[in-house]
């Protein structure tokens, strides 16, 4: 069946990975704007974003709300919302791709291919992705936190597909590994393809599919391009994939 569509992971894919010594920074900042102890805040933070993304929380707020809670903090609304604010800001910033990323985004839709994402993550991403300049070149986004499924779910991928129209084998999926989503794409009949990404500095370092990987992998995003447009993916036709292979595995 031929390729139609290329589906992206957000971050560590198409923008950068979510690192730890930025994301501690603004938890430190949010800890001391609610007078919290920090290695709680952290700890709790950390314990309770597997419901935030999968829209259990509402906001950002209702989070640091209910974090203050259960550390013991009795904070005010201006607070929570000074508190946020911090939180908003990186986001903002962190779903801002590079240039090549958009310019390889602009040539895969002149070339036929429409474009979907799917991200893990909470209700500030949704929020605040129409203003990423990524926004425009996204045919179909799908966050985990307003289906309330997350990667590696047979239904994020497929709920995907049934919104760009498409069937999985026509469906490329491009991601870092986390979450175990290229298995999980692969398992529905996408073809994964790996970008490859720094590890030393996020939240999940330890990614057993990534430490095994064989399959299709590129370390710039840019290198899709010859991927699927100029050695065989062009217009959706795949022709010729185990030099496809060798091919990217060569840029290893």
């Amino acid at each position: 069946m031929p390729y139609r569509a290329v589906i992206f992971d957000l971050f560590g894919t198409l923008v950068n990975s979510f690192t730890r010594r930025e994301y501690d920074q603004v938890n430190a900042q949010m800890a001391a704007a609610v007078n919290a102890p920090y290695a709680e805040f952290w700890r709790l933070m950390g314990e309770t974003y597997s419901d935030f993304s999968l829209g259990r929380y509402s906001s950002y707020e209702d989070l640091i709300s209910e974090v203050c809670s259960r550390v013991g903090v009795q904070a005010n609304m201006a607070q929570i919302t000074r508190a946020a604010a911090f939180h908003y800001e990186f986001i903002a910033s962190a779903i801002l791709p590079e240039p090549e990323v958009l310019e390889t985004l602009d040539r895969l839709k002149k070339s036929n291919y429409r474009i979907g994402l799917i991200s893990d993550c909470g209700p500030s991403v949704p929020l605040l992705f129409p203003q990423s300049p990524l926004a425009r070149f996204i045919d179909v986004p799908v966050f985990s936190c307003e289906e309330q499924i997350k990667k590696p779910s047979s239904a994020i991928y497929q709920r995907t597909c049934q919104r760009m129209e498409l069937e999985p084998p026509e469906c490329i999926y491009v991601g870092d590994g986390s979450s175990q989503e290229l298995t999980g794409a692969a398992a529905v009949g996408m073809r994964p393809v790996l970008k490859r990404t720094d590890l030393s500095d996020v939240y999940d370092s330890h990614r057993p599919e990534v430490e095994s990987w064989q399959g299709l992998a590129v370390n710039e995003i840019m290198e899709l391009c010859d991927m699927c447009i100029h050695s065989g993916f062009s217009c959706g036709v795949l022709t010729g994939e185990d030099a496809l292979i060798r091919q990217s595995r060569k840029k290893l």
